[in-house]
């Protein structure tokens, strides 16, 4: 009764934290840029079974969260009519902004505006307060607002190694390599970008954890019983 208490409680715990992702995921379906995260589960070890002379036969010992990927897909553009908002037509580019703390990050939010630096001069900035980066890797001094800001575009080698860093930014690392210009990209002033994550598919993954979950609970407390049963007639 142990093998089933434990591989439904590892169970239960890998369904909580599937949830958790599809959590984040309807909290951030209005969030410019955001792209969605996707779950997957792998299982734990098998233990064989021996049955006469066949070991065919295997036990499960439960599942996990293996690793919650970003799916890099293009989201919808949004005609906002204001020129300080811009928006990338390809899904592996990104905007570079340098943060209050120096860092240098990326996004795909370009809901950008004006903030005036300790200098006096006018800089393209995010919503973070954090300066939007031209293709040198300079701030953007903004001069006119019908004008289309020199702003510069980024990509990876391999975006499945970006860190997702908070605030809808992701941050380099030496699996993604570091970032290069996106040569020819498509950059579009007076567009937003939606988010990715779709309410109708998360809440559907809500309800498939949430039943799963459930029987996994329902194992433990049955596993639980049983165990108190035996306990007693010792």
């Amino acid at each position: 009764m142990l093998t089933s208490f434990y591989t439904a409680t590892a169970g239960a715990i890998a369904q909580q934290n599937g949830m958790a992702v599809s959590a984040n995921n309807i909290s951030n379906s209005s969030t410019t840029g955001y792209k969605a995260d996707e779950g997957v589960f792998s299982d734990l070890l098998y233990t064989n079974v021996r049955s006469g002379e066949s070991n065919d036969l295997k036990t499960g010992h439960g599942t996990k969260l293996g690793s919650t990927d970003t799916v890099f897909t293009q989201g919808a553009l949004t005609n906002t009519g204001n020129n300080l908002d811009y928006a990338l037509g390809d899904s592996n580019t990104f905007f570079a902004v340098k943060t209050s703390d120096g860092s240098i990050k990326y996004t795909r939010d370009g809901a950008f505006s004006k903030s005036v630096g300790t200098d006096g001069k006018t800089y393209l900035s995010d919503n973070n307060g954090g300066y939007v980066l031209d293709s040198a890797g300079n701030s953007i001094v903004v001069t006119n607002d019908e004008e289309k800001q020199n702003i510069g575009v980024y990509t990876f080698k391999n975006l499945d190694g970006l860190l997702k860093s908070g605030d809808n930014y992701f941050s380099a690392t030496n699996v993604s390599g570091n970032a290069e210009n996106a040569k020819n990209a498509d950059l579009k002033q007076g567009y937003l970008e939606s988010s990715t994550s779709d309410l109708a598919t998360e809440m559907s993954n809500v309800i498939v954890s949430e039943r799963a979950f459930g029987f996994n609970a329902k194992i433990v407390q049955i596993s639980d019983e049983i165990m108190q049963t035996v306990n007693s007639l010792r």
